[in-house]
């Protein structure tokens, strides 16, 4: 609560934060505008969700929006972010968060077309993103783009190939978008969280979630919120000579073997 309680460091600044609706970006959504910026809530299709997190923004003290979009179709992205900028400005950090269902099992007997489309999805979503917001970004001379990844990009688990290579080339994307966006003034940052408990996540047993707790040197569950104190530095002034950076939130679990 440090901001409402002395300077807002992103007060006049426009974050769009896609999928929104629940887990990290609600908490991320939440997070960024207590910093004063005003944030435009994506969703695809629990707007009731999105509603109820931006009533939390505004009962804060925030401001806010809601906007379903389906963000792999360009012209749905094109739409918000025109929104966007004719309620409060041209988007300043773009957090891609956004998550797509995807085929669980062995890439070997994975069908080609649901490996292809795990892969698909979290690409196409970022480029639509990224071209939508860039040009008001470019235009200041300033900008932040923060994608959310996953620890399975470099530490795959059985099952989850798809997933895992879906990530994985969406960091390098981003990597690569940090080396050609910086002369711009655009800096571009990775978020890696291990595995976090969020409403998705309780559907793994209890056992699990435990042994999972145990194995961190921490020793404590990661909640979105944790990762969310992430993207807000990333957006913030203090992260001004970060870009290509992956942060790792994992309570110490990538320390291990």
């Amino acid at each position: 609560m440090a901001e409402q309680e002395g300077h807002q460091s992103l007060q006049g600044k426009t974050v769009l934060v896609t999928g929104a609706s629940r887990g990290i970006g609600a908490a991320a959504a939440k997070r960024l505008a207590r910093a004063g910026a005003a944030v435009v809530i994506n969703y695809h299709q629990n707007r009731q969700a999105a509603q109820k997190v931006l009533q939390g923004v505004e009962k804060a003290g925030g401001r806010g929006m809601i906007f379903q979009a389906d963000v792999t179709k360009p012209d749905q992205v094109d739409a918000m972010v025109r929104s966007t900028r004719e309620k409060f400005s041209s988007v300043d950090v773009l957090v891609n968060n956004a998550y797509f269902p995807f085929e669980v099992g062995q890439l070997h007997e994975l069908p080609w077309d649901k490996f292809h489309q795990a892969i698909e999805h979290e690409l196409l979503a970022f480029h639509n993103c990224v071209r939508a917001c860039l040009p008001g970004m470019i235009k200041k001379k300033s900008g932040r783009i923060i994608v959310v990844s996953t620890r399975l990009a470099q530490q795959p688990l059985p099952r989850m190939g798809a997933y895992a290579a879906a990530k994985s080339a969406l960091e390098s994307m981003a990597n690569t978008m940090a080396i050609e966006l910086g002369p711009l003034g655009v800096a571009v940052n990775v978020v890696t969280p291990a595995f976090t408990l969020t409403d998705a996540s309780m559907i793994m047993p209890e056992e699990y979630r435990e042994r999972v707790r145990q194995t961190r040197p921490l020793q404590r569950h990661l909640y979105p919120e944790d990762v969310a104190g992430a993207i807000a530095f990333l957006a913030g002034d203090e992260a001004s000579m970060l870009t290509g950076s992956n942060i790792l939130i994992t309570g110490g679990s990538h320390l291990q073997l």
